[in-house]
């Protein structure tokens, strides 16, 4: 990939759900694994070989909608 290879995403924070991932795979074609939790919980840990990017989330403000929620997406 060239250029910088993004690690975190502070920019997604608000955004939908579904388009937060849109952009994140876009930017990260090797990330294989997307891990969306819950504000507040811990992510378990990774498998083994693979990059993964945890995304926390909440409920929308419009009916059936998620948005990503602090803290930022990131690989881990």
């Amino acid at each position: 990939m060239p250029g910088p290879v993004p690690e975190s995403w502070p920019g997604l924070i608000g955004m939908e759900l579904n388009t937060a991932v849109e952009i994140i795979s876009r930017e990260r074609p090797d990330v294989r694994i997307v891990r969306v939790l819950p504000p507040g919980e811990a992510p378990s840990p990774p498998p083994r070989d693979q990059v993964r990017v945890i995304i926390y989330n909440n409920v929308g403000p419009v009916p059936n909608t998620w948005i990503v929620v602090a803290p930022a997406p990131y690989i881990g």
